[in-house]
């Protein structure tokens, strides 16, 4: 790294041909409160990393040394006066105006050295914002963030990298000094980065609001304790052989049928009652707390009921739905996450170098109704189903074990694009999630709970509208292994004494 400035170091810098984080080349600068505000920033990462160059008058990308007309002229104090006022700690600068012929005419090179922050970090104490010529505002650096320079970039600090800029400039600042002891200036920077930077955010949840509820829930007595014996009854009276009639949701419970669908001549429900129906508010379980369960049930079996339309099993040992695959082409859905189109497998069949089977890998989650205050919300968890056969899963098996590196990845990025394509699946293109029909209708808004926070990470990826289309889902790789478990009954293989 160049400290001082002479003819023959600004000679070297023109020339490196390469920017570097301690290199920054300008192809012009046009004095205006943008450019200024952009060198602001530059220069603010530079003397957090510890200092380096910046070269006007070489051109972006071929690093061509072009110069600026011999008239451009400023001094050292220009520079710092100018981008220090957008930032606390002390600014340190070194100036050279180097004259260097190009095709036979003389061009001027101004380069700046940038010193590294001593006593302080330098941090914008507002933000930079200006327009741009087509008019559209953009924010050079923002108040509070500490910058630095990765690669050959100007980029917020990130936590490792932080400890990184305090250490060094520690270690500067103690060497300026003389002193050994942490200055005060200094400890000051580990209380800025212990607050949360100031800007908005969105926070999204997995609870998506019940906007409508029926009316009624009807009741009668019924002399079936089955479900499935629902099912034959109402085939073996209409006569529909093995062809399934389209039953309405129900719950079997107290010796008693429930639907949201009227129990009437229309509907095939009817066949099982024994006693005339009644009509029960729903508001009345809702009121009730201990009507609570019995309502969350009879959601769930609509819920069940239009997961199964979808295409998903219902595994009852593990209360979750998965789609199932027995050969063929694979399933897949493509949808919109945001604005671009995206395709994503719902079964990842696995094998290995022979061809033979390892496992796969389903597209799953656990779907179910709850209830908060008086409100009712879907709750919506994607998860991962692996199988051995594209039917019965891995995790079923005592004596199998699973593990994964990635795990820990999939409750970021990919659980937020999972949970969005599991409302795809359900809602399609609309706007709502509907189940059941007519009076018996439940209406989900897609939309999920969310809430806006003063505090978040300032020039985070995913804070812009379409961050979904940057997001991926993607297979996980596993490591599956089987042991041998030998069951032992103490009663049966140990005397009574022992």
């Amino acid at each position: 790294m160049i400290t001082e400035l002479d003819a023959n170091s600004a000679e070297e810098l023109i020339g490196r041909g390469f920017e570097s984080s301690d290199l920054d080349y300008k192809q012009d600068f046009d004095d205006s409160i943008g450019a200024w505000m952009e060198l602001a920033k530059d220069i603010y990462g530079m003397a957090n990393n510890g200092g380096g160059s910046i070269v006007f008058g070489v051109k972006d990308g071929s690093f061509e040394p072009l110069g600026l007309d011999v008239t451009f002229q400023k001094d050292t104090q220009d520079w710092v006066d100018r981008v220090s006022k957008w930032a606390t700690g002390k600014v340190s600068l070194s100036y050279i105006e180097h004259v260097k012929r190009i095709s036979g005419v003389d061009r001027k090179f101004p380069i700046l050295c940038v010193h590294g922050s001593v006593g302080s970090l330098v941090i914008p104490k507002t933000d930079g914002r200006h327009l741009l010529k087509s008019g559209e505002e953009k924010t050079a650096f923002r108040q509070g963030v500490i910058y630095t320079r990765r690669d050959t970039s100007t980029v917020p600090v990130s936590g490792n990298e932080f400890w990184h800029l305090f250490w060094a400039l520690l270690k500067r600042t103690a060497g300026k000094g003389g002193a050994e002891a942490t200055p005060l200036e200094v400890i000051s920077v580990l209380s800025k980065k212990a607050e949360p930077d100031i800007v908005e955010e969105m926070l999204w949840f997995n609870l998506f609001p019940v906007v409508e509820l029926p009316d009624f829930i009807y009741v009668a007595d019924t002399d079936i304790r089955d479900p499935r014996d629902i099912y034959e009854r109402i085939n073996e009276q209409l006569g529909f052989g093995k062809r399934r009639v389209d039953v309405p949701s129900f719950m079997l419970a107290d010796k008693r049928i429930y639907s949201f669908s009227p129990l009437d001549n229309e509907n095939p429900l009817t066949l099982c009652a024994i006693s005339a129906s009644q009509a029960v508010p729903t508001r009345s379980w809702l009121d009730d707390e201990t009507q609570h369960q019995k309502l969350v049930m009879l959601l769930n079996y609509n819920l069940k009921d239009l997961c199964r339309k979808k295409g998903f099993f219902y595994d009852r040992r593990r209360d979750r739905f998965f789609m199932k695959y027995t050969g063929g082409p694979v399933p897949d859905i493509t949808w919109k996450p945001y604005r671009k189109t995206s395709t994503r497998q719902l079964v990842y069949v696995r094998v290995n170098s022979q061809g033979e089977l390892l496992y796969c890998e389903h597209f799953g989650g656990r779907l179910r109704f709850i209830i908060l205050g008086k409100g009712v919300y879907l709750v919506i968890e994607p998860i991962r189903v692996l199988t051995e056969d594209g039917e019965f899963p891995l995790d079923q098996r005592r004596n199998v074990r699973i593990h994964t590196k990635r795990n820990f990845l999939y409750h970021n990025n990919n659980y937020l694009y999972d949970m969005k394509l599991w409302l795809q699946i359900l809602a399609g293109n609309s706007q709502e999630i509907l189940l059941g029909s007519d009076s018996g209708r439940i209406t989900v808004s897609v939309l999920p709970m969310n809430s806006k926070a003063s505090f978040g990470v300032l020039d985070d990826q995913y804070t812009s509208e379409d961050f979904l289309d940057a997001l991926k889902s993607e297979p996980f790789e596993y490591s599956i292994s089987y042991e041998d478990i030998e069951e032992y009954n103490p009663l049966t293989e140990s005397s009574l004494e022992e």
